[in-house]
């Protein structure tokens, strides 16, 4: 066995369902190997198999023998199914060791029924547990990380960090139209700070109206008597910014927010590799 597997330490704590103590709860194909331990199920699985089938009547002077051996497998597989968390197995194990310690009811024929009842019921639970794989290449949007679009914008919207993370994360989950609805949550965070910048009200005011106001406002900055010396450079930004806030509006947010739309993988890819841009850059002149 390599020794990858066989130095492994292994918790005896029952498995959480993400199977790690990981913050962001992946597991790899070696972690997934380390804890429920495959070659551990197909080697009990095989054993009570093979003593079942050819268990010798009582009378057979190997029977003793055999029932011994069958106890200790018996006790390996209630642990294997205690590591595994699997309550049920675990119940019909105890049931067959409680009828085996009566040796009048331990028959031939109750010994190898209860060999195939424990395999057949391991097989029935552990198909109840589903796991769910990432694709490879979208592991690292997955990643819970403290600052999913980066530093600086999570420095400067904070509040944006929870929907940035749930983005990227339902993008890598292959949940598009997810991914495109905490975008929109980010974006509406944004305007909110970016209409603040300009005293404009956004709470309980359509994007439209509130787009429309920032606008106003840039092109009213060269008369601000209290306008910067590169108050220029600012309104040409900001009048980007608005621009860019409007076509979102229009090609994106509506259908989202009305439910009107469903996106696909591509389209929420681009979205999620623009909407992370479009912040970046809002965030070297907007701060919450």
């Amino acid at each position: 066995m390599s020794t990858c597997f066989a130095d492994a330490e292994v918790s005896r704590e029952p498995l959480p369902v993400c199977l790690t103590k990981d913050s962001n709860g992946l597991v790899s194909l070696l972690d997934f190997m380390r804890l429920l331990k495959p070659e551990a199920i197909v080697q009990t699985a095989r054993t009570l198999w093979i003593i079942g089938a050819v268990f010798p009547p009582a009378d057979h002077e190997d029977y003793k023998h055999r029932v011994a051996r069958l106890r200790r497998e018996l006790e390996d597989c209630f642990t294997l199914c205690d590591d595994l968390d699997l309550p049920i197995s675990k119940m019909k194990i105890s049931g067959v060791l409680a009828t085996m310690a009566t040796p009048s009811l331990a028959t031939q024929s109750i010994l190898e029924r209860s060999c195939s009842l424990v395999t057949q019921t391991m097989c029935e639970e552990m198909s109840l547990r589903k796991y769910f794989e990432i694709r490879q290449d979208r592991t690292k949007y997955f990643i819970d990380t403290q600052v999913p679009f980066g530093e600086e914008v999570s420095s400067s919207f904070p509040s944006t960090t929870f929907d940035a993370g749930e983005a990227m994360r339902c993008y890598a989950l292959g949940r598009s139209t997810a991914c495109v609805f905490h975008l929109m949550r980010v974006l509406e965070i944004v305007l909110a700070v970016f209409a603040r910048r300009f005293s404009i009200q956004s709470d309980h005011t359509n994007w439209h109206n509130v787009i429309e106001g920032i606008e106003k406002a840039v092109r009213n900055m060269g008369s601000d008597q209290n306008k910067p010396s590169n108050w220029k450079d600012q309104q040409e930004f900001f009048s980007q910014a608005a621009s860019n806030f409007m076509f979102i509006k229009d090609a994106w947010r509506n259908y989202t927010a009305h439910a009107r739309a469903k996106y696909t993988e591509d389209e929420a890819e681009t979205l999620l590799i623009n909407v992370r841009a479009f912040t970046q850059k809002l965030a070297a002149q907007l701060h919450e």
